[in-house]
């Protein structure tokens, strides 16, 4: 089989062992405790929750005055503002300037005006065009004291001097069963002439997009960047199908719930939106296997606020807004201690067995082809 896969290897294995969090329960045997005993109780705990975040500000420094302006997705900004910008203006006195977007409109602005920005937060496809165009500083590894309790894979995936992947996702597909005519368990599926004109799929340009153009190479044995016309003669036979080429998740889902289209290809958190909206929504893990992505965390170089930047993404990696954000359903965490539950994980890419066994596409194969690609794609879905 002609496959052109970066294989991730993990070589470090979770430990069995679990730190407990407090005290354990005892029986008592002795009679209650005074008031003044419970008073002196009630100070020993506020001082050591005092001490524990006063802690924790201090590992992140004091940056009272200074602002930090970050690039970043637009959506879930509420929850984000909760679990994410709030604690860390409050730990560090800094102030954030957050502007949120499309990826391909971040990018061009970042590229136009970069001292305009210190932090992105942005996929990987887009990342690695930043940093072609050298515009991704460094990281000193050793500031981010978080960084041991990630999985390796997302400690540095674009080298060790790069800033980390903070989620993993993967892609599937989602199909309304009350409308569907059919049955979905696999991408070839998607080309079945019962579903013609009820289909969603991501634009080449998406972050989605590549992670689907390898999906259809992988499904009929093809190597991206080499055998790209076959990829693309695919690709034709599904266009009688093809509703919409989308570069919005959010807008994909809308069409969804409105009847609109009755299958979508998403990415395993956009589902985790859309479930709430109809119970009829199923995920689907195609039986060909899925492409993962990742979002990742990175300064922009020649920012002047190095050291508040490096301990933000130090901060975006730490336990408590990986958990935050993996309760409150936004992002899937890559920190080993982070646990969930089923309910808690469902649809997310999450758990040291499914990250060991992602599938990432060749990101140097897809910028050095993108021009192409999105040309060819362009004539191709034109009327989308």
């Amino acid at each position: 089989m002609k496959k052109k896969i970066m294989s991730v290897a993990m070589v470090a294995l979770m430990t069995a062992s679990l730190t407990a969090c407090g005290g354990s329960a005892k029986e008592e045997t002795t009679a209650p405790a005074t008031e003044a005993e419970k008073a002196t109780e009630a100070e020993q705990s506020e001082a050591t929750e005092a001490g524990s975040e006063s802690a924790d500000t201090a590992d992140l420094g004091n940056f009272e005055g200074q602002e930090l302006r970050v690039s970043t997705f637009s959506f879930n900004a509420e929850l984000l503002q909760k679990n994410v910008y709030d604690p860390f203006e409050k730990a560090t006195g800094c102030k954030l300037i957050v502007e949120g977007g499309k990826n391909a409109e971040r990018v061009t602005k970042i590229k136009e005006t970069p001292d305009n920005y210190d932090v992105v937060v942005i996929g990987d496809s887009f990342v690695a065009d930043l940093m072609d165009q050298g515009l991704i500083d460094t990281i000193d590894s050793t500031k981010l004291t978080n960084l041991d309790g990630l999985y390796d894979v997302a400690k540095a995936p674009f080298g060790e001097e790069y800033g980390p992947a903070y989620t993993f996702n993967r892609l599937g597909i989602v199909y309304d069963k009350s409308t569907c005519p059919i049955e979905i368990k696999s991408w070839a599926d998607l080309w079945n002439p019962e579903l013609e004109g009820s289909i969603a799929i991501p634009d080449i340009t998406t972050t989605t997009g590549p992670l689907f153009y390898y999906s259809v190479a992988e499904m009929e044995n093809l190597t991206p960047g080499e055998d790209d016309d076959a990829i693309f003669a695919k690709m034709e036979e599904l266009k009688p199908n093809v509703m919409k080429t989308y570069t919005s998740a959010n807008d994909t889902i809308t069409m969804l719930n409105q009847g609109e289209i009755s299958v979508a290809v998403l990415l395993d958190y956009s589902y985790t939106s859309a479930k709430s909206a109809s119970e009829d929504y199923v995920w689907v893990d195609p039986s060909e296997g899925s492409y993962s992505g990742f979002n990742t965390i990175n300064i922009i170089k020649g920012t002047k606020n190095k050291e508040l930047a490096e301990a933000f993404v130090n901060f975006y990696i730490s336990k408590e807004v990986q958990e935050a954000e993996a309760l409150d359903g936004v992002d899937a965490p890559v920190r080993k201690d982070v646990e969930l539950t089923e309910e808690q994980a469902a649809n997310f890419t999450y758990g040291e067995e499914m990250i060991n066994s992602l599938q990432i596409p060749d990101w140097a194969v897809i910028n050095e082809n993108k021009a192409d690609w999105t040309n060819r794609w362009n004539e191709l879905f034109s009327v989308q």
